[in-house]
Order: structure tokens, then sequence, then C-alpha cells
């Protein structure tokens, strides 16, 4: 016999944590497009790029950090390199590892894309969590994040 699930607490209080992730993915997403004309995808790949040591990591290390399979990373990688925000480059300690890195007209597009999510993310996030709940939040997700 299945268990009732409707009144499960743990269903609900995922179900929920995937709802909200989903409605604010989609939320970024059509904005960035719209105002930067990039996708939330691009926009975590360049904005991970940024924060990486020289602005630049190798592509496998960046797909694992978006959850990509290796062909979606080379195929992110292909279409942010056709639009000139990052280039390739050549692993400095072994030939057989491609690595990604930020170009200016990526950190161009990084710096303008950003004005627009930090708005969003007062809109449609932070701006609806008083700051003792924002707190809250941010230190159970991180209880929740795999370890770095």
């Amino acid at each position: 016999m299945v268990p009732e699930i409707t009144s499960d607490d743990r269903i609900s209080a995922y179900g929920a944590l995937v709802e909200t992730q989903r409605r604010l993915h989609r939320i970024f997403d059509r904005s960035l497009r719209s105002s930067a004309g990039i996708s939330i995808v691009w926009y975590e790949a360049m904005l991970r790029l940024s924060h990486a040591p020289d602005c630049h990591m190798p592509i496998n290390e960046l797909g694992d950090a978006l959850d990509l399979t290796s062909g979606g990373a080379t195929r992110l990688v292909d279409r942010l390199v056709a639009e000139g925000y990052v280039e390739r480059l050549p692993c400095p300690t072994d030939r057989r590892v491609s690595w990604v890195g930020l170009t200016e007209k990526g950190h161009q597009v990084l710096s303008a894309a950003t004005e627009v999510h930090i708005a969003d993310l007062d809109d449609s996030f932070v701006g609806v969590l008083e700051a003792d709940e924002m707190k809250t939040l941010r230190d159970l997700l991180r209880r929740l994040r795999p370890p770095t």
C-alpha cells in the first residue's frame, strides 16, 4: 500500500523548494534574455568563471558546477565562444585538458547582466523575505549544499 503522500511534510517541503526554484529560474531567465541577451545558464557559467582564479577553469569543472554532461558543457562553451563571451585556453600543465576563460566582452556582458539579476533578486526573491528570514534561508540552503 502506498502511504498518504499528500500530507507528508517531507514531500511537501521538497516540492515547494523545487517549484520555487523552477519559478525563479523562469523569471530570471526571461528577464536576462530580454534585458541582457543571455540565458540564466549563460549567466551562471560566466559568473562562475568570474569567480575562478584568473577567470578561467577547465571546461569539465565548469560543466560539473553547472550539472552538465561533458557534451552539454562543450556545446555551452561553443555557443559562448561564438558570441565572444569566453575563449578556449590551453591548460598549462596538461595538453589533453581544455580550459575556458572570460573575455573582455564577457566581463562587460556579465556586468550588465548582474545589474539586471540583482534587481530581479530584489523583486522576486530577497524583497519578499524579511532580513532574518533571508539569513535563515541562506543558512539552511548552505547546510543542504554538497561540500566543496
